[in-house]
């Protein structure tokens, strides 16, 4: 069973599911026939759910698990990823209750009647649920689906389990001249902060434009992973524009910025019960809130390194999620800076640019601290202005579109 240092509540990550009378053996269906309850399970790798309670048959109520934020009101209820087994050929509904929460002081609302889980029988394949309802008076949401398989995982949207990462790097080729991966730190459970350098060896450093990528600050923001996929498999291909990348520019990514966070199934935290993208400034201006958290911290340490070494970096992007509730793609940047780099993307996928501040982000932090320009995607786990849901497909496209988009970006502003 997973356990989680410095967790703010306990909670139980197995929950068998019985009928409401609290029958301890099948219930009768007819003459020779039983019907088993569905066990409910969520203790693996990204798994989270609270409570579900199965009553009348094929019908489960419950929560979603509460993380609540130790050094400020926030908290956050959305994300869950939860296993269903015996239910081969049942129509089940899942109604979730209590699906508001409070993000820097206002409420936080991510569910929507556009909202649709996905499921999966092998964890690989993924479909949409598309019976859904969203009640926004009381904050409940409920969808059905019929299963043809006996166990099925469920969840909010796709997700990108910590061991993902894990596979996804070792699969990596290691004799690639072009690939670096180093450990920056560890989180606060011991697990690995890695930075992946990606560049042509055989141009010189000084001619080439230095790129920061971070992702997955936010356990339920699974976008950012699939996108870093995307990213590094091109830039590591022999297509001629990877080749062109290679040549002009130095990659600099961190594919998951919160391991733990994501391994236990928490909704945007992390093992410490802190909201990483508002830990950024806690040893620049912000040191009542000191000390940074250590996945934060290593990765500010490596910066200053590399920047005291001489060099530099010359654009640094952060990769979110708007959850479900978003229909478009946004380019958050502080006011006046990146105008055209929206314009480079929207060759490659669709993307606005909305200039906005978030206070102790990366995004702020890069600009602020290290006068490094900076921008924060947030891609939704949904659709695009009604079109088709987005796959975990599309999402690894929006990889290789950003680096598409940023080599014209810097061809573009050069004088």
């Amino acid at each position: 069973m997973k356990s989680v240092e410095d967790a703010c509540w306990p909670f139980v990550f197995l929950l068998l599911i019985y009928c409401a009378t609290g029958c301890k053996s099948p219930q009768t269906a007819g003459a020779g026939d039983t019907v088993q309850p569905i066990i409910v399970s969520s203790g693996f790798d990204c798994g989270s759910i609270d409570t579900l309670i199965e009553s009348p048959a094929n019908f489960l109520t419950g929560n979603t698990v509460h993380w609540k934020h130790k050094s400020s009101p926030d908290n956050q209820y959305y994300w869950f990823y939860f296993r269903m087994d015996h239910v081969l050929n049942k129509t089940v509904t899942v109604k979730l209750n209590k699906l508001i929460g409070i993000y820097r002081g206002n409420p936080h609302l991510i569910y929507t009647q556009g909202t649709q889980p996905v499921y999966s029988y092998d964890k690989i394949h993924w479909q949409r649920i598309s019976d859904v309802r969203y009640d926004d008076s009381l904050h409940t949401f409920t969808f059905r689906n019929n299963y043809t398989r006996d166990s099925v995982w469920v969840a909010y949207a796709h997700p990108y389990p910590y061991s993902r990462e894990v596979e996804f790097i070792r699969s990596l080729p290691a004799s690639s001249p072009y690939l670096n991966v180093e450990v920056l730190g560890a989180s606060h459970e011991s697990r690995s902060i890695r930075l992946l350098t990606i560049t042509d060896p055989n141009v010189p450093d000084a001619e080439k434009k230095v790129v920061l990528i971070t992702t997955l600050q936010h356990a339920g923001e699974y976008v950012g992973g699939f996108f870093a996929e995307g990213m590094v498999n091109f830039l590591l291909s022999d297509q001629p524009e990877a080749v062109r990348a290679r040549k002009k520019t130095i990659y600099k990514i961190v594919p998951m910025m919160n391991p733990d966070g994501i391994y236990h199934g928490m909704t945007r935290l992390n093992a410490g019960c802190e909201d990483l993208n508002q830990e950024w400034d806690d040893d620049f201006t912000d040191g009542a809130h000191a000390p940074t958290e250590p996945e934060v911290a290593c990765v500010k340490k490596w910066i200053r390194a590399w920047m005291q070494e001489g060099n530099k970096i010359d654009l640094g992007l952060d990769v979110h999620s708007q959850g479900q509730q978003g229909t478009m793609n946004i380019l958050h940047v502080p006011g006046g800076t990146l105008a055209n780099l929206p314009k480079q993307l929207n060759k490659y996928w669709p993307v606005e640019l909305i200039p906005m501040r978030f206070p102790g982000s990366a995004n702020d932090c890069l600009l602020n601290e290290f006068h490094v320009t900076s921008g924060t995607f947030e891609i939704p786990q949904s659709d695009i202005n009604d079109g088709p849901y987005l796959t975990i497909g599309d999402y690894q496209s929006y990889g290789k579109g950003t680096v598409e988009g940023i080599t014209d970006y810097f061809a573009s502003s050069r004088p």
